[in-house]
This record gives C-alpha cells, sequence and structure tokens, in this order.
C-alpha cells in the first residue's frame, strides 16, 4: 500500500471533522475490517486461538488486499476505534509487507493512531485547553488525551511553529469548517 501522507489519508477518506472514523478512512483505501467472529468462521479458527495476534485487533494480508480484524468483544467503543486506527497504521505505514512487525512497528502504529484520531494541528487552532476537551473532541480514552494534551502543551510551550510545514496546511484547510464552528462556539460560550 502507498505510504500516504496524513493529509492525503483524510482527504481521500473525506474525514474533515472530529472524532472521525477510522472505518471510513480503511473503507476508503479498500481495507477490509471484519470482525473476530467473521474471521474465526471464514478460517475455520476458534476466537479463542485469534488471542495469539491480539485480544484487540491485528492486520494481515491476504490475496485479495488488506484485511483488519476487530474483536468486537474486547472492550469499549474508544479502544475500539484506537485499535482500528492502529492496525491501518500498519496498513498505511508498510508494515504488513515486513516478515515480522516488532516493537518498533508497534511503537509507529500507536504514534499513527494517536496523531490521525487527535491531530494537534487541528486541536491547537480549536483551542483545546484540556486532556477532558480532547477526550471527547476526538472520541478517545483520558489516557490517551492526556498524552496529547501534554504532547501539545509542550510544543505550545517551546514556541513550536503549528503551519510551519505544507502538511499541516493542508489538515487545517481539510478541517477549517470544523475549526471555525469550534471556535465560534467558544466565544458564544464567552459572551
Amino acid at each position: 500500500m502507498e505510504n500516504f501522507s496524513m493529509a492525503e489519508l483524510y482527504k481521500t477518506a473525506g474525514i474533515c471533522d472530529l472524532p472521525l472514523d477510522p472505518l471510513q478512512a480503511a473503507e476508503a483505501l479498500g481495507i477490509k475490517v471484519v470482525s473476530y467472529a467473521t474471521i474465526a468462521e471464514v478460517y475455520e479458527e476458534t476466537t479463542r486461538n485469534l488471542y495469539r495476534y491480539s485480544r484487540f485487533g491485528f492486520s494481515f494480508k491476504e490475496k485479495n488486499g488488506l484485511v483488519i480484524a476487530i474483536n468486537e468483544n474486547s472492550c469499549g467503543e474508544r479502544r475500539r476505534r484506537f485499535t482500528l486506527a492502529h492496525e491501518l497504521g500498519h496498513c498505511v505505514l508498510g508494515h504488513l509487507e515486513l516478515p515480522q512487525i516488532g516493537k518498533k512497528c508497534e511503537s509507529d502504529a500507536d504514534c499513527f493512531a494517536a496523531e490521525f484520531l487527535a491531530p494537534q494541528v487541528v486541536l491547537h487552532f480549536c483551542g483545546a485547553s484540556s486532556a477532558d476537551e480532547i477526550a471527547v473532541c476526538c472520541g478517545i480514552s483520558k489516557t490517551a488525551a492526556e498524552i496529547v494534551y501534554k504532547e501539545l502543551a509542550e510544543k505550545r510551550r517551546n514556541g513550536y511553529m503549528f503551519l510551519g510545514d505544507n502538511e499541516q496546511i493542508e489538515i487545517v484547510k481539510l478541517f477549517g469548517d470544523y475549526i471555525n464552528r469550534k471556535i465560534y462556539r467558544k466565544c458564544a460560550k464567552c459572551e
């Protein structure tokens, strides 16, 4: 699979609002997303055997393309969304072309999922001011939101130049209407 930039991925999937839908992105890229129950049935496996790969989800390549399997019974919706984004990261980053996925690939897929679900440049221009706000806006767990907020706050403290590259400019353009609505709502609350 092509190595998409985040802006290209959002554009291809028609994503321009938060919380975004990782299933929408997978479908736009032609990646099949199925449940563990479906995988177990198709491949004549027990669901328990699928846990060898992961309790939450895994991705693989088959002759017809890429497949992401999500454990529909694993836990809450926010965890399933993160798992889907993580597995989407493996697909987009080309990890399924490698003979084995190691710790570096897992870390890269986690970073991909966090940035995909909670784009910091969008959160910055929306004026996100707390982890709780990020958790609600992005549909991610409080723990994940705290990590994102900590990174965002550190960038702000260090004078990081948002819109410092074409990628960020493109993302802000794509999410422009969303950003404007968020700013308008915040201003309306202050009056």
